[in-house]
């Protein structure tokens, strides 16, 4: 058994408690937090989650064998720990703001967990927090009803519909038109969806569409206050889109898009 240090992310220190080293039995017994008492991690035979502070900011931590997590473990201790890696998070989240950290970072020690990354990021992690706090993220998805916006397409230039009788390369021709045409209006709609719920949002991240029928995928940093007005706005929009897109909102979420936790190879 390899015991190691997982990390699920990273909040900040609650104002009048003591900051105390890393490995100290005070320190670990920090981990024993109200809110995070009843919380599991990953591996089998989950460790409670516990914490490890370091000036101003706590790591979110728990023991694991770095042997037998992950892809490690195979294919259900896989899932098994991402689900866990997930629930950890969401209820650290529930509680306040937290940089979420990718899933499977293991460092050997609490020890290392501070030299090679709280301490050297002490003062980044601190203003991300800052930024973050009291946002969630919502994530956005929008998709053509196939039938429905090619006909849309067709309407709105006929010419695209190809005349009865055409040839073989007409049929072709006129194929190639009608997917120029939708890539133009997905452009057009994309850009509309994102600029009508971007006021309502601290930051956006765009993402890259998942198939010809993706109209837009984003993430909204939306403060926690706010979701109900961005709910509102959803469904403005999902009217005034009809039939022809589908739009969806998962969400309230940790910021996995605006501050995801990474530590260098050497660290």
């Amino acid at each position: 058994m390899t015991r190691g240090t997982y990390l699920y992310g990273v909040v900040a220190r609650r104002p009048g408690t003591s900051s105390s080293t890393a490995g100290s039995r005070k320190g670990r017994a920090a981990a024993g937090a109200d809110e995070r008492k009843k919380l599991k991690g990953v591996g089998d035979g989950a460790a409670p989650v516990r914490q490890v502070e370091h000036g101003d900011v706590v790591a979110v931590v728990s023991d694991v064998d770095a042997d037998a997590i992950g892809e490690a473990g195979g294919v259900r201790a896989l899932r098994r720990d991402m689900a866990a890696h997930a629930e950890v998070l969401n209820g650290v989240f529930a509680k306040g703001t937290v940089l979420p950290s990718r899933f499977g970072l293991v460092f050997p020690d609490d020890r290392a967990l501070v030299d090679r990354f709280l301490a050297p990021r002490h003062d980044l992690l601190v203003d991300l927090l800052a930024q973050l706090d009291g946002a969630v993220e919502l994530s956005f998805s929008a998709d053509y009803v196939e039938e429905a916006v090619l006909a849309e397409v067709v309407r709105e230039n006929p010419r695209l519909g190809g005349a009865p009788g055409a040839s073989y390369q007409e049929r072709i021709d006129a194929g190639r038109r009608l997917a120029a045409a939708i890539r133009a209006k997905r452009e057009r709609d994309g850009q509309w969806l994102v600029e009508r719920l971007s006021p309502l949002a601290r930051d956006v991240v765009v993402a890259e569409g998942r198939s010809d029928l993706s109209v837009a995928r984003a993430s909204f940093l939306v403060p926690r206050g706010d979701v109900a007005k961005f709910d509102a706005a959803l469904e403005r929009l999902a009217k005034e889109a009809g039939d022809v897109m589908r739009l969806n909102c998962v969400g309230p979420l940790p910021p996995y898009s605006f501050a995801d936790v990474r530590v260098p190879a050497e660290a």
